[in-house]
C-alpha cells in the first residue's frame, strides 16, 4: 500500500503490451487548462513532468535541458532549497509551467526556511520516515505541522512565481499521506498528482484499493490525470510502450527525475520522441502555444540532425571526454580500515599496487589500523619499501570503525576518497573505472558491487541460499540511503568537512548507511557503476552456522540503538520473533538452505529485543569469527 515509491523503484517494470480495450480508463473528465475547469480538449496528450525542480543546481540544469529539447511538459517546484530563487527566475522568464513539489521529507538547504519552518518539518520527516505504514495513518498530533508547513510552502510558491500553484504533487509522493487528505490542506479545484497506475494483477488487491479510496478521494476537491506512471522502466528499455498508444486518447502523466542518468539520457538522446508513436509530448499543463516550437527541436533530435545536450554534468561526448582527461591529473587516496587480518591486506595492497590510471589521476594508499598493537604496520612498511605507490599508515586505538573510517580520512588528501574493506580486493581497472563514472555523470560519489569470492568451495547450502550475494544494479541508477555503504566507493573530498567527523561514532555498524542518508537529504547525488567491481572473500569461518547466528544478533543489537528505531519497529521484531519460530520446522521441508535463512531473520529480531530489554547478546565490538 506504499503510494510514495514509482514503480521503478519498488521492482515493478513497464506494463505488459495488451490491446487498448485491455487497459483500464481512469477517465475523470477534466481538463489541464488553466482558464477552464470544464472543458475538455478532444484528444490525450503526454505530459512529461520533471521532478525536484529548484532542489540543487545540477537538477535544475539538467531539467531544462530537457525543457529545452521539448521533452519535458512541465516541472514540479520545490521552495526552500539550495537553488530555488534561480530555479523560479529561469522558470518565469522562459515561461516554464511550475507546479508546487511539496516537500515534507527533504531536509530544506535555504537560508529563508525559518527556525520554525525546520521544527515542524523535522518532527513531520521524523514521522513518515520512521516506518513504511506511516503515510497511510492520520497522526493527530502532527496536525499544526502540517497545516504550517504545506501553509509556508504554498506561501513561498506565490512569493517566487507570483501566483498561486494550479498543480500540487509531493516529493517521495508524500502529498497523499493521511494527514495531508484528510485535513484537506491542498487548495481545492488545483491539479494534484494521483497514485501510480498499474494494470490488473500488477499489485495486491488491498495496494489497488487502497489507491483508488484515495484517487476517490483526491477527485472530489482536485483534478487529476487520466494515467500516472513513472518514466524509469520504460527509459530503460527504451521505448514508452503501452504508454504511447495510452497518451493518444487519455491524459497521462510520466514522472521523471532527469538527475537520473537513464533517464536524462532517454529524454536527451532521442528515444522518446522515437517512440511516440501517434501520441505528442505537451508544452506544459496549460497547453501553451509554446508546444509548436517545441515539436520542431523534438523532430530534428530524433531525426538526429540535433544531437541531445551534451554537459560537463551528463554524458559527453568522446571530444568533450578528451578535452575533460586533458586536464591536470586529479589524485585519490584510497582508504583501508583493517583489524588483525594481514593475510586479506595483503592481497588487497598487491592488487591496488597494479591498479590502471590511464593517466587520468595519480593515487595513494592510507591504512588505518584499528587494532592498538598496531599489527597491521610491519606490512604496510613492507609494502612501501618495494612498491611505487605512496602508502600511509595511521592507527586508531579504540575499537569502533565510524571512529577508523574518521582516522582514514584525516589522513586522506586529494580531490577523492575511495574506501574499500581490508578482506576485499578489485579488478584491475577497478579505480579507474569509478574515476571515469564521477567524470561521466557529475556526481558526489560512486558505488560499485561486491562479488563473493569463495577461495574453497563452500557447502552447496550456502550457494544456494546466496547469503553472501548483494544485490547489483545497472550502471547510473541513482541510489538511495538503503543502499549506501562504504565496500567499494569513490567519493568527492568536497563531503568531507575540516573540523566534521563524517561518521558517526555512535554507529558500531550501519555508520555507512547514516553517513549516505545524511548526504542524500542534504542534497548529494550518488549513482552505481556495475563495472567497478571488488571481490570480498568468504573464507570457511564464514560458512560456519555459529558466526552466521552471530553475526545476525550482532545486527539485530545495533540496529536497538539506531536513532530510527521506533515503537512500531520494536512491536514488529515482537511479532516476528514467535512467528518465525513457529515456521521454522516446516522450513526443512525446501532444504537446509531455507531454514538458515529463516534463523537467521529470528536472530536478527531477537538481537534487537534482548539489547532493548538490557540482555546483550553479543558482548564483543564485532564478530569477525
Amino acid at each position: 500500500m506504499d503510494s510514495s515509491k514509482p514503480m521503478s523503484e519498488k521492482g515493478s517494470s513497464a506494463p505488459e503490451r495488451s490491446r487498448n480495450s485491455a487497459v483500464p480508463r481512469e477517465n475523470t473528465g477534466i481538463s489541464f487548462g488553466a482558464a477552464s475547469a470544464s472543458a475538455r480538449p478532444p484528444a490525450g496528450l503526454l505530459l512529461v513532468n520533471a521532478d525536484d525542480w529548484g532542489r540543487d543546481a545540477v537538477t535544475t540544469d539538467r531539467t531544462l535541458d530537457c525543457i529545452l529539447l521539448g521533452s519535458v511538459s512541465s516541472v514540479s517546484a520545490m521552495v526552500f532549497m539550495a537553488d530555488s530563487e534561480r530555479a523560479a527566475r529561469m522558470a518565469r522568464e522562459r515561461n516554464i509551467d511550475a507546479g508546487l513539489h511539496l516537500n515534507f521529507t527533504l531536509p530544506f538547504s535555504s537560508p529563508a526556511a525559518s527556525p520554525r519552518l525546520l521544527a515542524h518539518q523535522q518532527r513531520i520527516a521524523r514521522y513518515l520516515k520512521r516506518n513504511r505504514l506511516a503515510q497511510v495513518l492520520f497522526h493527530p498530533g502532527l496536525i499544526r505541522s502540517f497545516r504550517f508547513v504545506v501553509a509556508a510552502q504554498l506561501e513561498e510558491f506565490k512569493r517566487l512565481y507570483g501566483s498561486a500553484p494550479l498543480r500540487i504533487d509531493g516529493h517521495h509522493h508524500m502529498h497523499l499521506c493521511a494527514n495531508v487528505i484528510w485535513s484537506n490542506l491542498l487548495p481545492a479545484g488545483t491539479i494534484v498528482r494521483k497514485n501510480f497506475s498499474f494494470l490488473p494483477g500488477q499489485k495486491g488487491f488491498l495496494n489497488r484499493l487502497y489507491r483508488r479510496l484515495v484517487d476517490r478521494l483526491l477527485a472530489r476537491r482536485h483534478r487529476l490525470a487520466d494515467f500516472f506512471f513513472s518514466i524509469h522502466p520504460y527509459a530503460c528499455a527504451g521505448s514508452l510502450g503501452d504508454v504511447a498508444a495510452l497518451a493518444a486518447n487519455s491524459f497521462v502523466e510520466l514522472e521523471t527525475h532527469p538527475i537520473d542518468q537513464v533517464e536524462y539520457d532517454f529524454l536527451t538522446a532521442g528515444g522518446i520522441f522515437s517512440s511516440l508513436g501517434k501520441a505528442r509530448i505537451s508544452s506544459g499543463f496549460s497547453l501553451s502555444s509554446a508546444e509548436s516550437a517545441g515539436s520542431v527541436l523534438r523532430q530534428a533530435v530524433s531525426s538526429g540532425a540535433v544531437a541531445g545536450p551534451a554537459v560537463a554534468r551528463g554524458v559527453l561526448p568522446d571530444s568533450q571526454s578528451e578535452a575533460c582527461e586533458s586536464q591536470p591529473a586529479k589524485h585519490i587516496s584510497v582508504c583501508i580500515c583493517t583489524y588483525k587480518r594481514p593475510v586479506f591486506l595483503k592481497r588487497l595492497l598487491d592488487k591496488l599496487a597494479v591498479q590502471e590510471t590511464g593517466g587520468l589521476f595519480t593515487f595513494s594508499i592510507v591504512v588505518a589500523d584499528n587494532d592498538r598493537l598496531r599489527s597491521a604496520e610491519p606490512l604496510v612498511e613492507e609494502f612501501a619499501a618495494s612498491s611505487s605507490v605512496p602508502i600511509r599508515y595511521c592507527m586508531q586505538p579504540e575499537q569502533n570503525i565510524a571512529l577508523t573510517r574518521n582516522a582514514a580520512i584525516a589522513c586522506a588528501s586529494g580531490d577523492f576518497v575511495a574506501f574499500i574493506d581490508d578482506d576485499e580486493f578489485p579488478v584491475q581497472d577497478w579505480l579507474l573505472t569509478l574515476f571515469r563514472a564521477s567524470q561521466k555523470f557529475a556526481v558526489d560519489g560512486v558505488l560499485g558491487p561486491v562479488l563473493p569470492h569463495f577461495d574453497q568451495q563452500p557447502p552447496r547450502w550456502i550457494l544456494k541460499g546466496k547469503f553472501y550475494e548483494r544485490a547489483t544494479y545497472p550502471t547510473g541508477l541513482v541510489i538511495d540511503w538503503t543502499k549506501g555503504r562504504t565496500g567499494n566507493v569513490l567519493l568527492s573530498s568536497a563531503l568531507f568537512s575540516p573540523g566534521s567527523p563524517p561518521f558517526r561514532p555512535q554507529f558500531q555498524s550501519g555508520e555507512d548507511q547514516d553517513f549516505f542518508e545524511r548526504m542524500i537529504n542534504a542534497g548529494r547525488v550518488f549513482i552505481w557503476c556495475n563495472e567497478a567491481v571488488a571481490y570480498e572473500s568468504v573464507p570457511p569461518v564464514r560458512w560456519k552456522r555459529s558466526f552466521m547466528l552471530k553475526r545476525a544478533l550482532f545486527r539485530g543489537k545495533n540496529s536497538a540503538h539506531h536513532p530510527s528505531l521506533g515503537p512500531l519497529d520494536t512491536l514488529k521484531s515482537v511479532v516476528a520473533v514467535p512467528l518465525y519460530a513457529a515456521i521454522l520446522p516446516f522450513t526443512l521441508l525446501r532444504g537446509h538452505h531455507t531454514f538458515m535463512i529463516f534463523l537467521i531473520k529470528l536472530c536478527d529480531h531477537l538481537g534487537k529485543l534482548l539489547e532493548i530489554a538490557g540482555m546483550h547478546p553479543i558482548k564483543t565490538p564485532y564478530v569477525t569469527e
